[in-house]
């Protein structure tokens, strides 16, 4: 069962955390890999797990901010790879650029256009390019966009981020029926807290641990390869009429009222004199 021999994927983000976990699922189950993200040590250290699991791999180091390279970057990996069954649009998060994270008040044009960049444009062009080349390959394939459980519950102070994720949620749904008579299937994976380094600041003590852990249902954050076991089946042949849905990989998070607890707890409402 989830079989992935003969496939080809790609997964951008795939040096570390979710990324890395996808890929390395692929690659057990008989898929060859390519990775793209911007650091080269961390996409050679798991190029290299995956060639040690009898698989090839190929890396590619671009700015996925950058939607030229993105487009080239799926181009470019079909290339390598011969062809193209699977893309995972896994890179993004919240930048740095200074309005990112607060009140919508103190949000500024910049910010807003960098978040929409990573995580909204390239995602989607990217997307758009595989579905051509699926389309002249006349096989099919799978795309899979990982956004967050910010796209469902509003989360004060991450207002950008949140709405940017929500904006692919859409997106995919319009691609999955734009582009389902090639029979390409679209879905995404909205996880909720998953242990990696962009989450580590909420998690670094036992009590911080203890704290998210009491949201969940299931008692413990998620980790990486939770989502990895829901990637294999949203872009495996077994989900073959699996199409448009978004997965919320929570714990349980949304089988109870507490998820509101935790967004007030942990992102309070700013000033209203700011707004």
């Amino acid at each position: 069962m989830f079989s992935f021999e003969g496939k080809k994927a790609l997964v951008t983000g795939g040096g570390r955390g979710i990324g890395r976990a996808i890929a390395l699922a692929f690659a057990r189950q008989g898929a060859d890999v390519a990775l793209a993200a911007r650091g080269r040590d961390e996409l050679d250290a798991v190029a290299g797990e995956i060639r040690g699991l009898g698989r090839k791999a190929f890396i590619h180091v671009v700015d996925l901010a950058d939607t030229d390279q993105a487009v080239n970057m799926v181009n470019a990996a079909a290339g390598e790879l011969g062809s193209l069954d699977i893309l995972v649009n896994n890179a993004g998060g919240i930048t740095e650029v200074p309005g990112s994270i607060g009140p919508l008040a103190e949000a500024t044009v910049d910010a807003f256009d960098a978040m929409y960049a990573l995580n909204v444009r390239t995602p989607l062009f990217a997307a758009v390019a595989a579905c051509r080349l699926m389309s002249r390959q006349g096989n099919g394939g799978a795309i899979l966009n990982i956004v967050s459980i910010d796209a469902l519950f509003p989360a004060p102070t991450e207002g950008i981020y949140g709405s940017a994720k929500a904006a692919v949620v859409n997106l995919t749904k319009v691609l999955a029926y734009e582009a389902g008579k090639d029979r390409i299937r679209v879905n995404a994976i909205a996880p909720g807290v998953i242990d990696t380094r962009l989450t580590e600041q909420w998690l670094r003590t036992e009590d911080q641990r203890a704290d998210r852990a009491s949201f969940y249902p299931l008692n413990r954050v998620g980790i990486p390869d939770d989502i990895a076991g829901a990637a294999v089946y949203l872009c495996s042949d077994e989900a073959e009429w699996v199409s448009g849905n978004v997965l919320y990989v929570t714990g349980g998070q949304l089988a109870t009222s507490d998820v509101f607890r935790w967004v007030r707890a942990h992102n309070p409402v700013p000033d209203s004199s700011k707004i």
